[in-house]
């Protein structure tokens, strides 16, 4: 029998001006309008003023999540509208922009810290949480996971545009990320007890100002028993976001049934995850993926099947199994995020189409 994990998504937005295109600077405004009115769920500032944020609830099913995140995502639509602004999903703000830094203290030791790289962070991302209770079990997971991150960010390639260009990867969000110093992945550790003593020295040394810089691609949520998949992009409907969400908890409890069971951990090595990520960053599902744990490229779809089917007890196991399929099925077919951008981009060569192309729009429940 399966162990049931639980979810929650956080997603993060650009807020634009409906008529000129250009980010609003409305975030930390907006967060404040909408704390306590959403009901169940969470709107918060994040490091740029023309971001915001929101979270889920923690949900059981793959249907409460996509309720969540409906009725969270169209509440945040209503208000940006009566402001004359837009939503948008994208891994990138795809036009140039000087950002400006949220008035927050963290933020702002964040951008004496960090320079530039801060300023850089006009991205959004899609973060996953997954129940796991046990802390140790956490970090087994971490170390599981690990092979598939690649997997997730092709699936969720939502940024092909930065600056005002075509950058020729699917994902150049994950390229801007990982300019953190606290990004990629982490070594291998043997227990909880290891990876806090591992990762409080990041901070010791002064790298980071605290253990909440973490920014690996998969960890250990620092203030929730959960694991945080924070590989992916974040992307215009919701019943992807529910996909990517599905296939995060079925690979988590993948994880922690092999550990229990003390099945092999796959070495990979940091080369490999490291090529992994960027071909997955650089063309998405239309090329090649690698597979770290083989040392071999497949076709992107072969790929996304290998995930599935090393998924599959697990997702018929939560009755996720069709659901999940279904959602990966259309995306192989029609492409990423990040194709339709570019085709919304092709007719009139036109960002503005971009942007339109990636507005989240009201949903029904």
């Amino acid at each position: 029998m399966v162990e049931k994990h639980t979810l929650g998504v956080e997603e993060e937005f650009h807020l634009v001006d409906s008529t000129t295109g250009k980010p609003s600077e409305s975030g930390p405004q907006m967060a404040r309008e909408r704390s306590g009115i959403t009901g169940s769920g969470q709107v918060d500032p994040e490091l740029l003023s023309s971001q915001v944020e929101l979270s889920t609830p923690v949900c059981s099913e793959l249907d409460e999540l996509r309720s969540a995140l409906v009725r969270l995502r169209n509440d945040l639509v209503e208000t940006a509208g009566r402001r004359g602004e837009r939503l948008v999903a994208s891994g990138t703000y795809p036009d140039s922009h000087r950002s400006v830094i949220t008035p927050k203290q963290r933020y702002e030791e964040m951008l004496a810290r960090f320079g530039v790289v801060a300023r850089e962070q006009v991205v959004c991302g899609c973060h996953i949480h997954v129940g796991v209770s046990d802390p140790d079990l956490a970090v087994a997971v971490m170390n599981r996971a690990r092979p598939w991150m690649a997997t997730l960010l092709a699936l969720s390639a939502n940024s092909p545009f930065w600056r005002g260009e075509d950058t020729n990867y699917d994902s150049y969000r994950a390229q801007i990320w990982w300019q953190w110093p606290s990004s990629g992945m982490p070594g291998i550790c043997e227990s909880y007890a290891e990876y806090v003593a591992t990762t409080q020295q990041l901070v010791d040394v002064g790298v980071l100002q605290d253990r909440g810089m973490l920014y690996w691609d998969v960890r250990p949520s620092e203030h929730l028993a959960t694991v945080e998949f924070r590989i992916c992009d974040v992307v215009p409907r919701p019943e992807h976001t529910v996909m990517l969400a599905g296939l995060a908890r079925a690979l988590t409890a993948r994880c922690v049934a092999e550990e229990r069971h003390g099945t092999p951990l796959s070495r990979t090595t940091p080369e490999l995850e490291c090529a992994a990520r960027w071909r997955a960053a650089r063309s998405g599902l239309s090329g090649e993926l690698v597979d770290p744990a083989t040392a071999r490229a497949h076709p992107a779809a072969e790929q996304v099947h290998r995930l599935l089917d090393y998924l599959d007890p697990t997702l018929e196991a939560y009755g996720d199994r069709e659901a999940v399929r279904d959602q990966v099925t259309r995306l192989l077919r029609s492409g990423t995020s990040a194709s339709r951008q570019r085709a919304a981009f092709r007719p009139r060569n036109s960002l503005h189409d971009v942007l339109e192309a990636a507005t989240v729009v009201p949903t029904e429940r």
